[in-house]
């Protein structure tokens, strides 16, 4: 479907007015019509009576006006639309199956001979878009109508749900590592970070550092961090670790659960040779339990590598957030409810 919108709006679709440019000559005839005329790229997807229908179903009930405009810019009228930001991805998919099943019908009929109702298209259109309507949102119930569509989805309003996110200190004798890795571009700077504070919450050595402009995606920055985190784990006297990353990819992937991506697979073997001698448990933390390494990680692209060895050492923004884990303030994360 997608590579039919792309030569049609490239004025590739086969129809005789375009292959006679290409250099084909033979008598033309629209398979569409009762009474043929010429087969155009504009008549079949456009002017001829079904096509003509269709569109002014679809376009009455949306609000659209589509009177004296050419093919390009009714698609472009679509998925222009100033409507709400919801429905949005539904409207710019009316013309993709609007248009996929007149060429449908088109290839039926003069292929096989077979005809396709003026209704028939309605209805498979509107089935199409039926479906993507309940991928998307199946918690709405509506008909299979074009305008009970509409209608639901004007009044859908996407539920939100608040999940409190605190950074817990690790237990006694045990220290824990936050680590974070940015990446602005592809290519583009990245850094990492990770930050290491005791039982009680207070930073024992924390550091920032930039990568060298190249490709490296997000997941290899925050590899990155995990691995220059066990370097400093195992150089230091510490045996019992907590290692913190909000990529759940690279928790799972260290974990064990999840098989390791190739393009950090050197990086994850060289993390679980430095930390086969310690004790150490990998977990997952959102974004914002992660503040600190988040924080040092985007410090080390803005002002340049950073090395802390104590809290007189950090600058007020990132006192903030130290004081704020040890207090256990909550950070709230706001998402929608799938569906």
């Amino acid at each position: 479907m997608a590579f039919l919108m792309w030569r049609l709006w490239k004025f590739k679709i086969p129809v005789d007015d375009r292959v006679r440019r290409w250099g084909v000559q033979g008598p033309s005839k629209c398979w569409c019509c009762e009474s043929p005329n010429q087969e155009t790229l504009a008549h079949v997807f456009l002017k001829s009576y079904t096509t003509n229908r269709t569109w002014s179903y679809f376009c009455s009930f949306a609000g659209l006006n589509t009177a004296s405009l050419n093919l390009r810019e009714v698609i472009m009228l679509w998925w222009g639309s100033d409507i709400k930001k919801d429905m949005k991805p539904y409207y710019r998919a009316v013309p993709c199956f609007a248009i996929w099943e007149l060429w449908r019908r088109r290839n039926k009929m003069k292929h096989k001979g077979k005809k396709a109702s003026l209704p028939r298209v309605i209805h498979n259109v509107t089935r199409n878009i039926f479906m993507l309507i309940q991928l998307r949102k199946p918690r709405i119930r509506c008909p299979l109508l074009w305008p009970e569509m509409l209608k639901e989805l004007d009044a859908y309003r996407t539920k939100m749900k608040v999940t409190k996110v605190i950074w817990e200190f690790p237990p006694a004798s045990w220290v824990k590592y936050n680590t974070d890795g940015a990446s602005r571009g592809n290519p583009g700077l990245s850094s990492y970070a990770f930050c290491l504070r005791d039982d009680k919450g207070d930073i024992m050595y924390a550091k920032g550092k930039m990568i060298e402009t190249t490709t490296n995606t997000v997941a290899e920055a925050k590899a990155k961090a995990i691995l220059e985190t066990s370097k400093h784990c195992n150089q230091s006297n510490h045996t019992r670790i907590i290692i913190q990353t909000d990529s759940m990819l690279l928790c799972k992937v260290l974990e064990g659960k999840w098989t390791t991506p190739w393009i950090i697979t050197d990086m994850v073997a060289e993390i679980r040779t430095y930390l086969q001698n310690k004790q150490h448990i990998f977990q997952h933390i959102l974004r914002e339990g992660n503040q600190l390494a988040y924080y040092l990680a985007n410090i080390a692209i803005d002002e340049g590598n950073c090395i802390l060895t104590d809290y007189k050492s950090i600058e007020p923004e990132g006192k903030k957030i130290i004081i704020s884990d040890k207090l256990k303030c909550p950070y709230l994360r706001v998402s929608p409810v799938k569906g």
